[in-house]
């Protein structure tokens, strides 16, 4: 006799016995909460249907030195990815505390009604800096102390709004739109934009990855990079630790890797793509990506 069969509730898909996820559009299988849940093979995802976020520890690294937060106020989405400084004592600390700081400050602003981005975006970033400074270093007085970068995104009434200290990433995906949305706070985007190196040149660079700006008590001054855009057509957001972008840099790239997958790929799918394309090709660092599906207001 036959096997009957089991399919995706939410598109039909022949599922797999054992499946957890639908392949084709990323739906969970069976009803299990997927809220902070550590898989077994060192990765932590959080579903929350427009937004989604992976966090792998990667192949080499002992433990994950990323984080991020997602939050949904009310019709609004934050999202913040954050990736401790490995040469720092406790990065993975200083991750986990400033991602929760920034996303708990942006989440806040929302609800207060707050109507400069900016602002809320520059308060987020001051409060993990504040945060991470309260972080326990070592007893090696020689040790740096605990620091981390930042990437944030708060998406409110068609307004998308990115800060961001170092070099952890956002992208934006249209059908025909593919860009960088965050500057590097790091030594090859400095040499490029001096018109000193080309980005392949810096990008070859055993510097390249030195960054300028971080969160953590001894950061340098000044307020964060800012970005903010109206949406004016469907796409995705995705903010990345350089864990993801390591193996696909530029946004053309990204997009490629994106093609894989169905257009009605779920913000979860595309997240464990991205973690699953940077395994493959090695997972040298730890690898965060975070996914929102945006949509004109």
């Amino acid at each position: 006799m036959s096997e009957i069969a089991l399919r995706c509730e939410a598109c039909e898909a022949v599922l797999l016995a054992g499946d957890r996820f639908c392949e084709e559009c990323g739906a969970r299988v069976g009803d299990e909460p997927l809220d902070d849940e550590h898989v077994p093979d060192g990765r932590v995802e959080l579903d929350l249907g427009r937004v989604a976020g992976v966090s792998d520890q990667g192949r080499v690294h002992r433990r994950n030195e990323d984080a991020f937060h997602l939050e949904l106020v009310g019709d609004a989405v934050v999202a913040v990815v954050c990736d401790g400084i490995s040469s720092a004592a406790s990065g993975d600390v200083a991750a986990r505390t400033a991602a929760q700081a920034a996303g708990t400050a942006l989440a806040e602003a929302l609800r207060a009604g707050a109507p400069d981005l900016e602002q809320a975006t520059t308060v987020a970033v001051g409060a993990a800096n504040e945060a991470v400074g309260a972080v326990p270093a070592t007893v090696r007085g020689d040790a740096p102390v605990p620091s981390c970068t930042l990437v944030s995104a708060v998406y409110r009434d068609g307004d998308l709004a990115i800060g961001w200290v170092g070099d952890s990433r956002a992208y934006w995906i249209g059908p025909d739109d593919a860009r960088q949305l965050t500057v590097d706070d790091s030594w090859a985007a400095e040499q490029v934009a001096a018109g000193l190196l080309s980005a392949d040149e810096a990008e070859r660079d055993r510097r390249a990855h030195s960054i300028t700006r971080w969160i953590g008590p001894d950061a340098p001054g000044g307020p964060p990079g800012f970005a903010i855009a109206r949406v004016q057509a469907p796409g995705r957001l995705i903010l990345c630790s350089d864990g993801v972008w390591n193996y696909a840099s530029r946004a053309t790239a990204l997009a490629a890797l994106l093609e894989r997958l169905p257009a009605e790929a779920s913000p979860a799918a595309v997240a464990r793509t991205l973690a699953d394309v940077a395994l493959e090709a090695g997972g040298h660092d730890n690898i965060t990506a975070a996914v929102i599906d945006l949509e004109p207001a």
